[in-house]
């Protein structure tokens, strides 16, 4: 592993710990075992450090969200599966989502970057419904404002289920944290399926 990928490894699980705001750019350094001039070699400041683990975040999403891009149908299973993924893909991350307004006043590059990503992620979601719809999953007669309102729900519920969980969820399993939010999550769709797809919900979860 090269050293810029090292200190991104050790940053993430530090912040996990810790907190962002409690982890010093030293202190990495001194995991590492390293010069914090070293470090500032591959990072000048610690808000950079923080950005580039964002944006490590943001490219797994996109290659996650890739097939939602075509106009290939997509299967109920598939999102919910695509949606449980990328709930361990945020828990591996969980700095960022747990101390959500904090980080997004302190690093503004973030916040913009971030509020430019949902809204385009909120287009890809517009076309999973119209896609579901064709499909018979998802009902065809529900105001177009009332799908409006459940995508803003189910990214409200994503930005804030971390947090929740570490306080609430007694159980510190990592993977039964994140099979119970996306399952939570998930269940948003439920008034809005036909009967092919309340079937399909089902099926999902009947060996489980």
């Amino acid at each position: 592993m090269h050293t810029r990928d090292k200190i991104l490894e050790t940053a993430r699980q530090m912040f996990n710990e810790l907190g962002i705001d409690n982890t010093s750019a030293k202190m990495i350094a001194a995991e590492l075992g390293i010069s914090d001039g070293n470090l500032r070699y591959y990072f000048r400041t610690k808000e950079d450090l923080v950005y580039a683990l964002y944006m490590q975040l943001v490219d797994g999403f996109n290659r996650q969200f890739t097939p939602y891009t075509t106009e290939e149908a997509i299967s109920l299973g598939q999102t919910y599966h695509t949606l449980h993924s990328v709930y361990e893909r945020l828990y591996t991350h969980r700095y960022l989502m747990a101390d959500f307004m904090a980080i997004m006043r302190k690093y503004p590059k973030i916040e913009q970057h971030y509020q430019q990503l949902i809204q385009s992620r909120k287009q890809l979601f517009r076309r999973l419904i119209e896609i579901m719809q064709k499909e018979g999953i998802f009902k065809d007669d529900i105001p177009h404002s009332q799908y409006e309102n459940v995508i803003d729900q189910f990214y409200i519920l994503s930005d804030a289920w971390i947090g929740h969980a570490e306080v609430f969820f007694e159980d510190k399993d990592p993977a039964k944290k994140v099979k119970h939010y996306a399952r939570l999550t998930f269940s948003l769709f439920v008034p809005y399926l036909s009967t092919r797809g309340m079937y399909e919900y089902i099926n999902i979860f009947s060996n489980d």
